[in-house]
């Protein structure tokens, strides 16, 4: 489960949320942190072991079957009353916490918090943007990422153990996505970029580059970085009608001008480039 909150100025945040930090780290995870690992889930193991037996006498599909029940449960108890942990993170005047336990503990987490930001900074959580989200079912806000628990029964380790089930994953959001798209259209139609029109070819390929190229950096760490290709894409339709209406030409006579195949790290790539030959320096290369 994940706890979060915003917004206070972002100047004042490091300042007063510093209080917030302590209470959280000398209380709070102290006391929602407690045992080792989870206990097994005797249910699964029980399934395991039926299908380990019906293997052993010939029944492979049977056994098949009764294994893609096990998948379903979880290797260790979810509910080990023994089992708790609190994670903490702030980014100024945002914060998230993620939460090993039942939803009433939660629920008091998020009491108390309220209670501490009232009383020693008298700040009040937000009702709602403070949310108590289940990281298998939903995901969590933060920075622009969604937080969630990644759930793929066919990734495995060598020993044949599931070993991304329960993680936490970050991912781009669908909507983070079609809000970067929306910023190269017009009425759903890719356009292209009047305020760029009087600018050089060089600076409007290196000023989309650079639009993406921090974009991408950004969300480096989502699972899903593949689903950047339709802006990528989007972006590349965009910049090409931007050259086309600038020299007055087709997108297609753009593309055959400055087409290239680009060399990353062995990896040839398709791509654009145009080159600004300087006198006793190197050139200026955009791609």
């Amino acid at each position: 489960m994940f706890l979060q909150r915003s917004i206070l100025s972002p100047v004042l945040s490091n300042i007063l949320l510093d209080k917030l930090d302590k209470f959280v780290e000398t209380v709070l995870i102290p006391q929602y942190t407690k045992g080792g690992k989870r206990k097994p889930n005797k249910e699964y193991e029980k399934l395991i072991q039926q299908a380990h037996r019906l293997f052993k006498k010939g029944q492979s599909e049977k056994a098949q079957a009764v294994r893609k029940q096990a998948q379903q449960l979880s290797a260790v108890d979810p509910g080990d009353p023994n089992h708790r942990r609190l994670k903490y993170v702030r980014y100024a005047d945002d914060f998230c916490l993620g939460f090993v336990g039942p939803k009433t503990e939660a629920e008091e987490i998020k009491r108390q918090i309220g209670v501490f930001l009232h009383e020693e900074l008298k700040l009040e959580l937000s009702k709602t943007k403070t949310l108590i989200t289940h990281a298998r079912s939903e995901a969590a806000r933060f920075l622009g990422y969604e937080i969630t628990t990644i759930q793929d029964d066919q990734k495995r380790h060598a020993n044949g153990k599931r070993n991304l089930n329960g993680r936490v994953g970050l991912r781009i959001a669908y909507d983070v996505l079609q809000e970067n798209c929306n910023r190269y259209k017009k009425q759903g139609k890719v356009m292209h970029r009047a305020e760029l029109q009087n600018e050089s070819d060089y600076t409007i390929i290196s000023t989309y580059q650079l639009e993406f190229r921090g974009i991408a950096n950004y969300y480096q760490l989502a699972y899903n970085m593949h689903t950047l290709s339709k802006l990528k894409w989007v972006m590349e339709m965009s910049l090409t009608k931007t050259l086309a209406h600038k020299h007055k030409t087709s997108v297609k006579k753009v593309v055959s001008k400055y087409k290239a195949d680009l060399n990353v790290d062995g990896v040839i790539y398709k791509g654009l480039q145009v080159t600004v030959p300087r006198e006793g320096k190197k050139p200026l290369v955009a791609t």
